[in-house]
């Protein structure tokens, strides 16, 4: 990996890093030379070798001067050389100039002009024809026309399976539509200055999923534990002083004091943020009938195996809402495909699934 040193902004390589492309360097060109030998010794008779180069007398002054520099070693050309020119019609004219005297039998080099090349070629004249006045002069073929506008104005079969993607994730899903994306490029954070940062509702809804995740299931919490756990994140630069200044410590202590955190204190297996693939056919995604299936991924929150072994399934949500049915409606379609995706990779069935609304400070239980 390259050295990067994130106060001053730069990045450069190390020596390591140095020597591996160094040796790799090696390693290819020792190919290339493997793959060059073998397609001059498969001629039986004569091999005819083309290349083309820009302004060749200038460079084979330049690469006589190099031959002249850089002597043999061990009666085989400087490995400089070699590395210096690295295409095969290079490595041909080194070795053709370092045994220049011995080459009169074995080859013969010959150079042309792109003027001389071209006189070579068979000249064709082309007479000025007009299409249009050719065509209006032919009979015309009704059956023939009708033929071709039938062909030009066809519908593809298929047509509405090539505007469904293979790959898509939960987030994407709701009510069985795609939801638009919009890609917008954003300074990066070190070029912005810290107070100009402002948060959307999305990255602080990500901020109260990442120190729910960091909670420990085995410590009671109040509200003093809670800050000092956030000024923690900002220690070990998790997250910064203006993220913290964003943040409402008093949604994660309710999460502690929630049914669900009772539930996690006594559970056999706790597993967070598990990223998960499930194929599904596309007409569950898209109400559409087409027989593809798509790839979709996604990451669940939370899920444990309580006391009596049964396992649940949670789903935080950070949406400004007012009554608990909105949040169901809203995601019960994504809350069912996280429970079939971890049915399938668990091979055991899910007793309840909940949201956990950080906005009303409760658990919402959608299937029981």
């Amino acid at each position: 990996m390259k050295y990067i040193d994130y106060e001053k902004q730069v990045q450069y390589d190390t020596l390591s890093k140095a020597a591996i492309r160094s040796r790799i360097l090696i390693e290819t060109l020792s190919e290339e030379m493997r793959i060059l030998y073998v397609a001059l010794t498969r001629a039986k008779e004569k091999l005819i070798i083309t290349g083309i180069k820009k302004d060749y007398e200038k460079q084979k002054e330049k690469l006589l001067q190099q031959i002249e520099r850089y002597q043999k070693q061990d009666k085989k050309i400087n490995p400089i050389l070699v590395k210096k020119y690295i295409k095969y019609i290079d490595w041909i004219l080194l070795v053709y100039f370092y045994e220049q005297t011995n080459m009169g039998n074995i080859a013969e080099l010959k150079t042309y002009t792109r003027e001389e090349v071209l006189d070579f070629c068979e000249k064709i004249e082309i007479d000025d024809i007009n299409i249009l006045e050719i065509m209006e002069k032919q009979d015309r073929d009704e059956m023939g026309i009708e033929k071709i506008a039938n062909l030009l104005n066809q519908t593809y079969q298929y047509e509405l399976s090539t505007k469904i993607p293979t790959k898509t994730s939960v987030t994407k899903i709701k009510q069985g539509e795609q939801e638009k994306i919009e890609i917008t490029f954003p300074s990066p954070k070190f070029a912005q200055k810290e107070e100009s940062i402002k948060l959307t509702g999305a990255q602080k809804g990500t901020l109260l999923h990442l120190c729910m995740q960091k909670l420990d299931e085995k410590k009671n919490y109040d509200l003093e534990a809670i800050q000092k756990l956030m000024k923690d994140l900002v220690k070990r630069e998790i997250i910064t002083q203006k993220e913290l200044d964003n943040m409402n410590p008093i949604a994660i202590l309710k999460f502690t004091q929630s049914k669900i955190w009772q539930g996690m204190k006594q559970a056999k297996e706790i597993q967070k943020e598990k990223p998960f693939y499930i194929t599904l056919p596309a007409k569950e995604v898209y109400q559409e009938e087409v027989p593809e299936s798509i790839l979709v991924q996604g990451i669940i929150d939370l899920y444990y195996i309580n006391k009596e072994d049964e396992l649940i399934l949670v789903d935080y949500k950070t949406d400004f809402v007012q009554h608990e049915e909105e949040l169901v409606n809203k995601y019960k379609k994504q809350l069912v495909l996280y429970k079939k995706a971890l049915e399938e990779s668990l091979d055991k069935e899910v007793n309840h699934i909940y949201i956990y609304s950080t906005f009303l400070g409760k658990e919402i239980e959608v299937l029981k």
